[in-house]
């Protein structure tokens, strides 16, 4: 038998990959029977699809880019002209985790986080929409 030269991909290819599973999966938490989710800042009742990952910290800071409590479904008002409505995020980030939450975030996001072909891998594997 031959061997398979399946070429691995790249971590850059990884983390895009990874970005577009994490978004979706992001976007469809809580959303009900016909696809429609919930604004996490305003409120407004939109399709998944039309909805983005809004970050409360930065995607920037690689620490924090996937972790679930940064990341929630936000419409485009709120996510893009509103500047993601970070107060009304934080407000809405202390009745869901608690008191520590943005202490919690403020702190992982100084931490420098080197994402390793294995991490990355399992996460796209755990994320992946069937």
């Amino acid at each position: 038998m031959g061997k398979t030269n399946k070429k691995k991909k790249t971590i850059r290819a990884l983390i895009k990959d990874l970005d577009k599973v994490f978004s979706i999966w992001i976007r469809q938490r809580g959303m009900d029977s016909r696809g429609f989710n919930t604004c996490f800042t305003c409120g407004a009742r939109k399709h998944w699809k039309e909805l983005q990952n809004g970050h409360y910290v930065s995607r920037a800071h690689r620490s924090l880019r996937w972790d679930e409590r940064n990341c929630n479904p936000q419409d485009a008002a709120c996510n893009l002209f509103k500047a993601g409505a970070m107060d009304v995020y934080a407000i809405r980030l202390l009745a869901l985790y608690g008191d520590n939450i943005l202490i919690d975030l403020q702190r992982e996001k100084h931490k420098v986080k080197k994402w390793t072909r294995m991490e990355l891998e399992s996460m796209l594997e755990k994320y992946k929409i069937v």
